[in-house]
């Protein structure tokens, strides 16, 4: 799964990503940086809405534009790559609604057991890791999004991040991973007129390992109130679990 990522920097994402031509940049600016972004919470988004691509801030947790109250009522910021194309919920949006969200960073929790130091039973435990390109350039997740609205015509744009598999990086530490899209793959994910579900599951798989890089940070990154650098500043290894003298920590 994915359910916390960090987007720092506007200007960074578009001068990676300068094929995509947007007009109106001003939603991938607003509130910037965010070191812990977490669902429900809204967040740019770059998507086509009418013919045109553009970036708006959506609400991390997909709502179905069918739904009757606009509210929450199923586990909807992550979508399953394995099972989107016959997923009555998802598939509409991925023939047809398919988006780009940029991030810096996400962050995934990873079991660990810490050495016992007596008699009783190690406790399980998690930490948090931060997992990033190693060239620390930004990257863009595979979303779907939908619009809902209400009885006045207003619109709730929401998104879900798409997940599969992990690599050889992620498998270490979770058994899923976000779906990251090369740059290549952009303009045919964001073509709302490409509807060949076939050649889109293709794209939806790990993103090369040698590219990424992971390492442990604070807890602090733990509860989604919590924002700031700090979210993303590595630990060192004396300020892990079971890292005294009991040795390192193991994998549960």
């Amino acid at each position: 799964m994915c359910g916390r990522y960090a987007i720092i920097d506007g200007r960074k994402v578009l001068d990676t990503f300068a094929r995509l031509t947007v007009r109106d940049t001003t939603a991938l600016f607003a509130d910037l940086p965010r070191y812990n972004a977490s669902p429900l919470q809204k967040l740019p988004v770059f998507a086509v809405r009418d013919g045109a691509l553009v970036v708006r801030k959506m609400q991390w947790w997909l709502i179905p534009h069918w739904s009757k109250d606009g509210k929450p009522s199923a586990t909807t910021f992550n979508a399953k790559a394995e099972t989107v194309a016959q997923s009555r919920l998802f598939a509409p949006y991925f023939r047809a609604s398919r988006c780009l969200v940029p991030a810096d960073a996400f962050y995934e929790w990873t079991k660990i057991v810490p050495v016992a130091d007596g008699p009783k039973k190690p406790r399980e435990e998690k930490q948090p890791m931060c997992i990033v390109m190693k060239d620390r350039s930004p990257f863009m997740f595979a979303g779907l999004f939908s619009v809902w609205k209400n009885e006045k015509g207003e619109e709730l744009p929401s998104f879900t991040i798409l997940t599969t598999t992990p690599n050889a990086l992620m498998s270490g530490i979770h058994s899923r991973m976000p779906v990251i899209l090369p740059e290549k793959h952009h303009a045919q994910w964001l073509d709302r007129e490409f509807k060949d579900t076939n050649e889109l599951n293709k794209l939806l798989v790990p993103y090369p390992s040698e590219a990424m890089n992971a390492y442990p940070v604070s807890r602090y990154v733990s509860n989604s109130r919590n924002e700031g650098k700090e979210c993303m500043e590595a630990l060192n290894a004396d300020s892990l679990p079971g890292n005294a003298a009991s040795g390192p920590p193991r994998r549960a």
